[in-house]
């Protein structure tokens, strides 16, 4: 088998949250900038009202639209979804990239991205926490009690969730929230001070807390004081 040719040529990953329903419009209106497609997967935000958290109202149904973009795409993408969609405006959404470091694609192809990637500094930070089912929210509970924004709550499945173990007759299965907060760069130190103190990440099967950059980020809404 030969090797396949290595091409130099860059790609971000382009992540967008969006309210129930709008992901596949979102992934349309992509494809019109040269996006070629994504993968659509469901989740839940967090309420910031005090008002509706006190009536038991603690989340809204998110879709997260993740879309592999050529880096000549990505901003011109970028600004068409957020005008298209008004994502500056609030509890529209949020959409950033990510830049990528390897891409093996289903034509074959292959691109190896070093670290001569010319992109600019970050201007925001990605905290990804995969943490047991039910902590999640007490992930977003840690990262909004600082000052940030809350978060995004994906649902998966450990490896070996087909096998599910009884000790002393109770079930433990592997179910598992994947915490999504996106932070200013200026806070990322204290975010994860803040998650490495108040969240268990050290025990067997505790949890896994990593970051990444983020850019052209929209959609973060400050209000004013």
């Amino acid at each position: 088998m030969s090797e396949q040719p290595i091409n130099k040529r860059y790609f971000d990953l382009i992540v967008t949250i969006v309210n129930i329903g709008k992901a596949s419009r979102v992934l349309e209106e992509a494809k019109k900038q040269g996006v070629t497609g994504g993968t659509i997967t469901l989740a839940h935000g967090t309420v910031s009202s005090g008002l509706l958290r006190k009536l038991g109202l603690m989340e809204v149904r998110k879709e997260v639209l993740f879309m592999v973009s050529d880096r000549m795409f990505t901003n011109d993408a970028i600004d068409h979804l957020n005008e298209t969609f008004k994502l500056n405006e609030p509890n529209k959404g949020i959409i950033f990239s990510v830049p990528l470091s390897n891409i093996l694609g289903t034509q074959g192809q292959r691109f190896d991205l070093h670290e001569t990637d010319p992109i600019e500094d970050a201007t925001h930070e990605l905290f990804f926490s995969i943490v047991p089912n039910g902590v999640g929210d007490d992930v977003v509970d840690a990262v909004r009690s600082i000052g940030a924004s809350g978060g995004t709550i994906l649902h998966g499945l450990g490896a070996f969730a087909e096998t599910v173990t009884k000790v002393f007759g109770i079930e433990i299965n592997s179910e598992r929230d994947i915490v999504l907060n996106l932070v200013d760069k200026a806070i990322a130190d204290q975010v994860e001070e803040t998650l490495t103190t108040n969240i268990n990440y050290q025990d067997r099967d505790s949890g896994i807390l990593f970051s990444m950059d983020a850019h052209h980020v929209r959609g973060i809404y400050q209000k004013k004081k």
